[in-house]
């Protein structure tokens, strides 16, 4: 294996667009999505979950990431394993059916992408086009209206870094998805102001809708079974 590939690959895990740019990404979340303090401190559990979830957004399919530089490629379910572990330790242990329904919605269209481009590799599946193109738009807004139902961003009982985390990674991970094909090529400084503003923006709604997510969060979670029934359906067409 090339040792500069290798350099650049951990430096993608710990900078960019890893642990260090997520964090001050999740901080900006933080901020811009109003996210209420938890009760306690924060549990070296939950922070070690924050720190695991951002360096886990180091394999997002992101342009002029470092990542890139090695052969093997980036597996989604590496991916989707990595923030579900982050989910079942930054928030609370209850899951009603409708959390659970709004968290098969958010994952089952990524499964459905894999599936039609036969292959986990996420740069491939951010990169396709065809069904796979037309289907992730779909996919995409599956997850990000699934997300504050899955998250429960104002949720108390938690600490605040892991749900800023959680937030901030996968309103990236949605943003690497829908922008990848678009913005191959482009300067990576570019690229990551765009990504950290579009995310900073989606955790802006989330706090705009506060008093309405505490509410209806969990209805617009079930509803978000819509546009990933539509994306399953494009894909696997």
């Amino acid at each position: 294996m090339n040792a500069l590939a290798l350099l650049k690959a951990c430096l993608a895990v710990a900078v960019y667009p890893g642990t260090a740019y997520l964090g001050a990404v999740a901080v900006a979340v933080a901020v811009a999505g109003r996210l209420p303090a938890g009760l306690r401190p924060a549990q070296l559990d939950e922070l070690i979950a924050a720190v695991g979830v951002a360096a886990a957004s180091g394999l997002l399919a992101l342009p002029s990431s470092p990542l890139f530089g090695l052969p093997s490629g980036v597996s989604l379910a590496v991916l989707v394993t990595a923030i579900a572990a982050g989910i079942a330790w930054a928030t609370e242990e209850r899951w009603p059916w409708h959390r659970l329904v709004a968290a098969v919605a958010a994952v089952a269209p990524l499964l459905g992408l894999a599936s039609t481009a036969l292959t986990l590799d996420l740069r491939t599946i951010a990169a396709a086009s065809g069904q796979v193109g037309a289907a992730r738009p779909w996919a995409v807004a599956a997850i990000l209206m699934a997300a504050p139902a899955v998250i429960r961003p104002f949720d108390r009982g938690t600490g605040r870094p892991g749900r800023a985390a959680l937030v901030a990674a996968i309103g990236m991970a949605c943003f690497s998805l829908a922008g990848f094909a678009a913005l191959a090529g482009r300067n990576a400084l570019a690229v990551a102001g765009l990504g950290a503003l579009a995310v900073v923006l989606y955790a802006g709604l989330i706090g705009a809708a506060r008093r309405l997510l505490v509410v209806a969060g969990p209805v617009l979670g079930v509803l978000a079974v819509v546009p990933a029934a539509v994306a399953l359906v494009v894909a696997l067409r």
